[in-house]
């Protein structure tokens, strides 16, 4: 489905949890962050846009996903390889990288 057709869809993911309409802009925003963080050593960056969120891979390819479910097949189809999150070297960068 391309990315207009998708942005009609009303499913909504368990990881939304439960929202008002007024904080579901900063909800995403916050979410757009984390897993971006999260992403960056994959070479995708992620911005909230509208009530989705676009991810731009290292060529500049874009898609854009719903929810965390998607924003991770997402990450692993547009970026580099994505380093193992229970790893505790991935942990250790993450929290160096917060301490800068």
């Amino acid at each position: 489905m391309c990315g207009f057709c998708g942005s009609f869809s009303e499913h909504r993911h368990w990881s939304a949890g439960p929202l008002t309409a007024a904080r579901q802009g900063a909800v995403r925003i916050r979410i757009a962050h984390m897993a971006g963080e999260l992403a960056a050593p994959a070479g995708v960056r992620l911005t909230a846009w509208r009530d989705r969120f676009q991810l731009t891979g290292p060529t500049g390819k874009r898609e854009l996903a719903t929810d965390l479910a998607s924003i991770w097949r997402a990450v692993d189809r547009l970026g580099r390889a994505m380093p193992d999150p229970l790893d505790d070297a991935f942990f250790d960068g993450l929290e160096a990288q917060a301490k800068e």
